[in-house]
């Protein structure tokens, strides 16, 4: 390879949706770019296999998105795969509390926030006093003012006695919704973040608040066609190449791959996550290393997935809430993944922080145990298969105070951008936010260039 064939106007490290969020917005406006990913696929964070074992295509953790993820959505129709999500025409999400106990919230078609007042008013897992404590809440989210600053000092729970509400009303749904977005206690999450997903989900327009659920594994819908549409185009792609080191030459920055391979790049969007980038910025220059400083304050939230397959057990849900239980989700892969084949369950917990560090029989077990709680039937169905997924960095913990610590998209150094969920967009640690900031990093770059 000549030095020619080395140089480009921006290097992208990070194959995850912000790295390649900003490729296909860099391929659109004809910059000339290469990507460089440690493993040898795209995904980063939200990937999709192979189970060995089944066959079937296996995500590395459940995620839903929602009408809200109005750039998520754009990348998506860009690529040309979003006829590969499911939307709901309306919300719809369904609870449990035990297995004679199972209520919808249903809210019909009627313009934002009239559909949620209809749906609560109509919801039966809450009582007249509950709901007239969530319309308080509501109220509260609606008309507090964008970059309140007193609201990244509380926890959600403190939100929750602010506005008085019920402790129905916060098992049966706030706390379902606020451990799904923020993936934190209530105790510990942030009430910042939690009112700007109630303003943007529910109370901006009806189409916002529809569940999306992709009806494919995350290869297929994002990360494999976008390596060919790259590949195209002769983008170089670096699989198993790690940037070990980065420092200024000339006007341009210079990076060096684990291999001892020099890279010159113009520009350099990081989109890795807090771990992978303080590895790199240890061994760069001193003004990179100043940045260590506040990122050792982002800290890290797990998630653990539990996948079960039965011997023809197929529950009627697409996906259903757990109240009063260590299991957070079950998602029906079969319902949800209608033209593959896929006949396996998945049993999410957000927040993991103590279920994270137990064996994976363990964990089996304890989701078993849980399923003949909403399900009894399941007895009767002979548990064929197991497997346990822990990702210990699924998201950054989304506390109090956050918003000091996660940095903006521009740096204060030339050339220098960061992009990922952790960064300071406003949003909680979401496919959303990872996608916006990769849309972000590109839309300073091409203004700069202007």
């Amino acid at each position: 390879m000549s030095n020619a064939d080395k140089s480009s106007e921006v290097s992208i490290i990070g194959g995850g949706f912000a790295g390649l969020a900003a490729a296909q917005r860099l391929l659109h406006a004809g910059v000339k770019f290469r990507i460089f990913e440690k493993r040898p696929f795209f995904g980063g964070r939200a990937y999709s296999f192979q189970e060995s074992k089944t066959g079937e295509t296996v995500d590395n953790g459940q995620h839903l998105m929602m009408g809200a993820y109005h750039e998520t959505l754009q990348f998506f129709k860009e690529l040309g795969t979003d006829s590969l999500l499911h939307q709901q025409d309306n919300l719809e999400i369904t609870f449990a509390q035990s297995n004679d106990n199972f209520f919808s919230m249903s809210c019909p078609k009627l313009p934002a926030p009239l559909h949620l007042a209809w749906g609560l008013y109509k919801f039966k897992g809450l009582s007249w006093q509950d709901k007239v404590a969530m319309n308080r809440l509501v109220k509260f989210c609606k008309k507090t003012k964008d970059n309140d600053i007193s609201l990244h000092k509380q926890s959600v729970e403190d939100l929750f006695k602010k506005t008085q509400q019920t402790p129905q009303s916060i098992r049966v749904f706030w706390e379902p919704v606020g451990l799904a977005t923020l993936n934190e206690p209530m105790e510990q999450a942030s009430a910042a973040l939690f009112v700007e997903v109630i303003k943007r989900a529910l109370l901006s327009k009806r189409k916002d608040s529809q569940i999306i659920t992709p009806q494919v594994g995350f290869n297929e819908l994002y990360c494999d066609p976008l390596k060919e549409k790259l590949l195209q185009a002769d983008v170089p792609l670096h699989f198993q190449t790690q940037v070990e080191e980065i420092k200024k030459s000339g006007s341009s920055w210079l990076i060096r791959t684990h291999e001892g391979e020099e890279y010159l790049s113009e520009k350099i969007i990081f989109a890795i996550p807090p771990p992978a980038l303080k590895k790199i910025l240890k061994n760069s220059e001193t003004k990179l290393k100043d940045k260590l400083n506040y990122m050792d304050q982002i800290q890290a939230a797990p998630i653990v997935s539990i996948n079960l397959w039965y011997e023809n057990f197929n529950p009627p849900q697409s996906f259903v809430g757990f109240i009063n239980s260590p299991i957070h989700w079950l998602f029906n892969k079969s319902k949800i993944y209608p033209n593959k084949k896929a006949n396996y369950i998945s049993l999410v917990i957000s927040g993991a922080y103590s279920l994270a560090v137990m064996e994976k029989n363990t964990l089996v077990q304890l989701a078993e145990q849980e399923l003949k709680r909403f399900y009894p039937e399941i007895e009767s169905h002979r548990l064929l298969h197991s497997q346990v997924i822990k990702e210990y960095w699924a998201t950054f913990g989304a506390r109090p105070g956050e918003h000091q610590y996660r940095p903006h998209c521009k740096q204060d150094i030339e050339g220098i951008y960061f992009a990922g969920d952790w960064t300071n967009t406003g949003l909680p640690s979401t496919i959303e936010s990872a996608v916006l900031s990769g849309h972000r990093a590109v839309d300073y770059i091409l203004k700069e260039s202007a």
